[in-house]
């Protein structure tokens, strides 16, 4: 049985790029909201624009999971 992920929250980190931007972008697509963290500020913007152009939710902090 598959699981509905609208309505649901997920934070992403290392969303700048591979495997976080693909699974960011898969989450919204399927109603999730996705706060995106990672620390390249410009590519966080372009997914975070790539994601609400096509009614998805998220939010970008630029951070460094790391520090």
């Amino acid at each position: 049985m598959a699981r509905s992920l609208a309505g649901k929250v997920a934070v992403v980190t290392g969303a700048s790029s591979g495997i976080g931007w693909e699974m960011a972008r898969q989450i919204a697509a399927e109603g999730g909201k996705v706060g995106l963290v990672a620390r390249r500020a410009e590519q966080l913007h372009e997914l975070h624009k790539l994601i609400t152009e096509k009614g998805g939710t998220a939010v970008v902090a630029a951070a460094d999971v790391g520090s």
